[in-house]
């Protein structure tokens, strides 16, 4: 499995000024900053040709047989374009989810470009640095897809930061604004962003400033040169000026933002804008192309609350948020090793992708084989070490306790892995690999049912107490992960987590414990 994951973001001026229509006879320049909201990408081989794609946001999934066929035009274009780019055609899982809504004007796409071009490179064995994340963004959106929307959002993305960029014909350059962390903090403070409820299509509001500023009409044209000259002097007042007067230059750039298109703002958004102002606000604008998503407002935060009650109560919905530096990063990597911070959105979308490959019909086949030996009074042993000692300890309790309701009698379940006497006695006097077998030897009768946890399915003390339970007669079972490792062959049920990370194979087998406790229970109950 691969997780990445690319911030969204927040620009304060000059936006519309990086499409090529204008930038490359005149150059354009915007400063934005990132901030901690994500969209990840999560890939997983799967068995098979086809290609499965799946989006929490939309919610659609789609399987795909020939990539080559597939529809480039729906919700799900740029995961497939990406794969064609790196020619994977088959046998992968992508799932998809950001932590913010479509249509957002946070730059969303650019975000699902960076972030698809960190995945699928990695999995294909290509790292590419940030610079080279941005290109290929970019180049999948506006070339290969041909969209007109400009390029901040794929640059902004992949670095990551505060930064204030310019386009010309000769490229991007992506410029860090140098700034203390004092002085961004006080940044931060003065800004908030509320949801309008409303989604936009940018693509459309950008088209006709594309055609405005292709036919050379003058108002767009004026206005799009003064919201650039508002991103430079916004860039000097950061380095060192009044920190005030970046409000007012926004209130300043979103009026002549207003004249790019009639799209741009609505009777609501002007309501919602007023409202702000009525009440305090500095400046503001809507974020993106405009027509919806998030409303930007800057105000001194005194004044912050009264903002908040007025706006929430016309149904607009307040986002918490902090700016970033991360960019656009590999969060768990092939061999199962988290490479970046990992946020909770990030690592319980990965607990789903794995989660969702389970075998049910193992599970019910496990869930089979406990309840038969229940019936037949056979003992259950557990063990495992580590964190597998742990859920092993766990398993026994809920198999001797849990089950054990309205008059019915629990598990007789011992785990192996709590004689702690024995346990050292074994390792000591003969060897570590026998503190399992060597407390089966005594214990163990045919049927009993004897459950093996090894992360990696390696763990010799495990393996030697399963070639013992084999001999005696018992029935095996084993709980591991990765490819299952010599335990997959040792037993006669190996359930194995699709993943190579010990924290997802280890929270699977705890959820596996309560899953089996809970269908046994139920099932003895019925009984």
């Amino acid at each position: 499995m691969i997780i990445a994951k690319s911030p969204v973001r927040l620009s304060f001026g000059g936006g519309g000024t990086d499409l090529p229509a204008y930038y490359e006879p005149h150059g354009g320049a915007v400063l934005s900053v990132t901030i901690d909201k994500y969209f990840y990408s999560v890939l997983q081989e799967i068995p098979g040709q086809s290609i499965e794609l799946s989006s929490s946001d939309y919610q659609l999934h789609q399987r795909i047989a020939d990539l080559d066929q597939a529809n480039l035009t729906d919700a799900l274009r740029i995961p497939k374009a990406m794969l064609r780019h790196f020619g994977v055609k088959s046998g992968v899982m992508l799932q998809l989810k950001s932590d913010i809504p479509p249509g957002s004007g946070l730059g969303l796409s650019g975000a699902v470009a960076t972030s698809l071009a960190q995945c699928v490179g990695a999995y294909v064995g290509k790292h590419l640095d940030k610079a080279q994340v941005a290109e290929l963004a970019t180049h999948i959106e506006l070339t290969v897809l041909g969209r007109p929307i400009g390029m901040q959002d794929q640059f902004a993305s992949a670095h990551g930061g505060l930064n204030f960029l310019t386009f010309t014909k000769d490229g991007v350059t992506v410029e860090p604004v140098a700034v203390s962390l004092s002085r961004r903090a006080e940044l931060r403070r003065h800004l908030m962003l509320f949801h309008t409820g409303a989604s936009r299509d940018s693509a459309r509001i950008l088209e006709g400033q594309r055609q405005a500023t292709q036919q050379n009409d003058s108002g767009v044209l004026d206005a799009l040169h003064q919201v650039k000259k508002t991103a430079y002097r916004m860039r000097e007042i950061l380095e060192g000026g009044d920190i005030l007067e970046i409000g007012r230059l926004l209130h300043d750039s979103w009026q002549h933002k207003k004249r790019f298109s009639s799209s741009v703002s609505n009777p609501d958004i002007d309501r919602y804008y007023d409202t702000a102002m009525r009440h305090g606000a500095l400046g503001g604008k809507i974020t993106g192309a405009g027509g919806g998503g998030f409303l930007l407002i800057f105000a001194e935060p005194e004044r912050q609350e009264d903002i908040s009650r007025e706006l929430t109560a016309q149904g607009l919905q307040e986002l918490s948020f902090d700016f970033e530096d991360g960019g656009s990063q590999i969060t768990l990597d092939h061999a199962g090793r988290f490479k970046s911070t990992i946020t909770p959105e990030g690592y319980l979308l990965g607990m789903r992708a794995v989660v969702s490959r389970l075998d049910n019909n193992q599970i019910a086949r496990i869930a089979d084989l406990l309840h038969a030996a229940y019936v037949a009074d056979k003992q259950v042993f557990i063990m495992g070490n580590g964190g597998s000692a742990a859920t092993a300890s766990h398993f026994c309790s809920d198999l001797a306790k849990t089950v054990a309701v309205n008059g019915i009698r629990g598990f007789r379940a011992i785990p192996l892995t709590d004689n702690i006497p024995l346990m050292t006695a074994w390792g000591n006097d003969v060897g570590f690999e026998d503190i399992f077998s060597g407390q089966l030897r005594n214990l163990l009768n045919p049927g009993d049912v004897v459950i093996g946890i090894s992360g990696g399915g390696m763990s010799p003390n495990v393996l030697k107490a399963m070639q013992m339970a084999q001999e005696r007669g018992a029935r095996t079972v084993g709980l591991t992960g990765f490819s299952g490792g010599k335990l997959k062959c040792a037993v006669e049920e190996c359930f194995i987590v699709p993943s190579e990370n010990y924290q997802f194979i280890e929270d699977v087998h705890m959820m596996l414990v309560h899953l089996l406790t809970s269908v046994v229970r139920e099932r003895l109950g019925g009984d």
